[in-house]
C-alpha cells in the first residue's frame, strides 16, 4: 500500500453530496460518498492505493466482493454506471477531473443505460447423466466393447484414447447445447456475450443485456430452459447486476514518457495528426515484420513494440489533430467505456 487515495466504484446520475453509508473498502469499512460535477457523481470512498498485483488472491477476492456489494446497494435506487475494479485515485481533485474529462460520455452512457440491467447465466452438465448419455454413443461404446474383449486387457494407451474420444463427444455437444440455450435467451434479451467457460463440464456462461421490466420473461425462458432438460441441465442466473459485460468505465492515466517514446519510436513530430500516425505505422509495420526479413535478425520484438506505441497513441489523440508537447500530455487521464461484447475474439452465439 502507498500513499491516501480515493477508490471509485461508479458513476450515477446526482447533482449534490450523498452518503451511502459505511461500507466501503477497508476494515473497518470506510464511508461511501459521492463526489459530483453538474449531473452527475463519481461514487467514491478514501482508501490507501493499493498495488493488487502484489496482493495474495484472497485479499483481492475480499475487496473485489466489496466492491460489487457497494454497487448493488447504490443499485437500489438508481442505475450506476460501473467503474472497472481496482480503480484508485490519488484524491477528489483527481476524481472532479475524471468527471470533467469524460463528462459528455459519461453522461450519454448513463442515460443510454438507464433502467437496464446485466444477467449472467451459467449452464453446466449433470455429471451422472451426461457419461451415461457418452457411454451409449455408438462410438465410445463400440471402443469399450472392443478393449474389454482383449485378451491383454485395457492397456494405459486405450483409456487416453477412451478419454480423447469421451471429451471429443462433449466438447461437440457444449457447442451445440450453448447455441440453443443462447439463441432462446437473446431473444428476451437486447444483447449478449460470452466468456470463457471453466471446464468441459460447463456448457455456457453467458452474460445477457435487458430492461427491468423484462426480467420476469426472460425468468419464464430460463425455467422453460431448466423444465425441457429434465434434469439433464442445470442453471444459474445471478442478478440482476450493473452492466460490468456491456458499460464498464476504464481509467487511464497517460505517462509523457511513454507518449514520447511512442511518438519517437514511429518518427513523430510533437503536433501529430491521426492521418500521420496511420500512415507511420503502416510504413514501419512494413519495414518490421518478421515475414519481410525469415533469414535475418528476428524482427518480432521491434514488430510488437512498434503496434504498443500505435496503440497507445491512438488510445491517446482522441480528435483529429493532437498535441504530444510534456506540458499538453502531463497529467492527463483517458476515460473509455469498455465493452466485452465488442471484443472480436469473444464467441458470438
Amino acid at each position: 500500500m502507498s500513499e491516501n487515495g480515493k477508490y471509485i466504484y461508479g458513476i450515477i446520475q446526482a447533482n449534490g453530496k450523498k452518503n451511502f453509508g459505511e461500507i466501503g473498502l477497508g476494515d473497518p469499512p470506510k464511508e461511501v460518498y459521492t463526489v459530483p460535477l453538474q449531473d452527475i457523481s463519481a461514487v467514491v470512498s478514501d482508501s490507501p492505493i493499493k498495488a493488487y498485483l502484489s496482493m495474495t488472491k484472497d485479499k483481492v477476492a475480499k475487496d473485489l466482493f466489496c466492491h460489487q456489494s457497494v454497487i448493488e446497494k447504490v443499485m437500489n435506487n438508481q442505475t450506476v454506471l460501473p467503474v472497472k475494479f481496482g480503480t484508485f485515485v490519488e484524491g477528489e481533485k483527481e476524481v472532479t477531473q475524471i468527471l470533467k474529462m469524460g463528462y459528455e460520455q459519461l453522461r450519454q452512457t448513463l442515460n443510454s443505460i438507464n433502467k437496464k440491467i446485466e444477467l449472467d447465466v451459467v449452464a453446466y452438465w449433470n455429471n451422472d447423466l451426461i457419461f451415461k448419455e457418452l457411454a451409449e454413443e455408438k462410438e465410445i461404446k463400440e471402443f469399450k466393447e472392443k478393449i474389454a474383449s482383449s485378451p491383454a486387457g485395457p492397456q494405459l494407451s486405450d483409456r487416453i484414447t477412451l478419454g480423447r474420444l469421451v471429451e471429443k463427444s462433449l466438447k461437440k455437444r457444449n457447442l451445440e447445447y450453448a447455441e440453443e440455450i443462447c439463441r432462446a435467451l437473446k431473444m428476451k434479451a437486447e444483447d449478449f456475450c460470452t466468456h470463457d467457460t471453466l471446464d468441459n463440464m460447463m456448457i455456457l456462461n453467458c452474460s445477457f443485456l435487458l430492461e427491468v421490466n423484462r426480467e420476469k420473461d426472460f425468468d419464464e425462458k430460463l425455467n422453460e430452459l431448466d423444465e425441457r432438460y429434465q434434469k439433464r441441465i442445470n442453471f444459474r442466473c445471478v442478478g440482476p447486476l450493473a452492466l460490468y459485460s456491456f458499460s464498464t468505465v476504464e481509467v487511464k492515466k497517460i505517462k509523457f514518457d511513454a507518449v514520447d517514446g511512442a511518438r519517437k519510436l514511429l518518427g513523430l513530430g510533437e503536433e501529430i495528426t491521426l492521418s500521420e500516425i496511420k500512415k507511420a505505422h503502416r510504413k514501419l509495420v512494413f519495414k518490421y515484420h518478421p515475414d519481410k526479413n525469415p533469414q535475418g535478425k528476428p524482427l518480432g520484438k521491434e514488430f510488437n513494440e512498434l503496434n504498443q506505441a500505435y496503440r497507445l497513441l491512438l488510445e491517446y489523440c482522441r480528435s483529429d489533430r493532437c498535441s504530444l508537447r510534456k506540458e499538453d500530455v502531463k497529467d492527463s487521464i483517458l476515460i473509455k467505456i469498455v465493452k466485452i461484447s465488442d471484443e472480436p475474439e469473444r464467441k458470438r452465439y
